[in-house]
């Protein structure tokens, strides 16, 4: 693991009810940007820092822009977001429900996909809405996913030749 001043450390959290962790390299003690680092911690006060020996659950986000001198200080970085919206809705008739979910991406280039997924409730099931939507909204992005890596396989078609053939 190497890091310099200004890159962000995340601490992947090992257990699914809490979050991970993220602070930003203020020092770096170890050699050509090896451990330990001294942080920031997200959500401290300022001035507030830790020094911090990485386990296997963190890794370096590098700052953006180039790298000031050395290795890489040619190299551009490109970054861009994508937002997903998620529309969820919900049918009840009696004691059976259905949650209907629609996530949608759109690109900059214009591409715009859907993913849909549905969940059904059975009448003998305990009322939890949440678990319809987290089943819902899990299967529309499934189904994005999937129309998302038919895109990448006409692009790579289309700009080498060669058909895409997933692992």
């Amino acid at each position: 693991m190497r890091a310099e001043v200004g890159d962000r450390l995340v601490v992947e959290s090992p257990k699914a009810d809490t979050h991970r962790r993220t602070g930003v390299v203020t020092r770096v003690r170890g050699a050509e940007g090896s451990p330990p680092y001294q942080v920031h911690w997200n959500g401290t006060e300022p001035g507030h820092e830790a020094l911090v020996h990485p386990g296997p659950d963190a890794h370096i986000e590098r700052q953006p822009g180039p790298r000031p001198g050395g290795e890489g200080a040619d190299a551009m970085q490109t970054m861009k977001r994508w937002n997903v919206d998620v529309l969820v809705a919900e049918e009840s008739e009696g004691d059976a429900a259905r949650t209907w979910a629609e996530v949608g991406l759109v690109a900059d280039d214009g591409t715009a996909l859907r993913g849909h997924g549905m969940a059904r409730k059975h009448p003998t099931d305990l009322d939890v809405p949440e678990i319809g939507e987290e089943l819902a909204v899990s299967r529309a992005l499934s189904d994005l996913s999937r129309q998302l890596r038919q895109v990448a396989a006409e692009d790579i078609n289309d700009n080498t030749g060669t058909p895409w053939r997933p692992i």
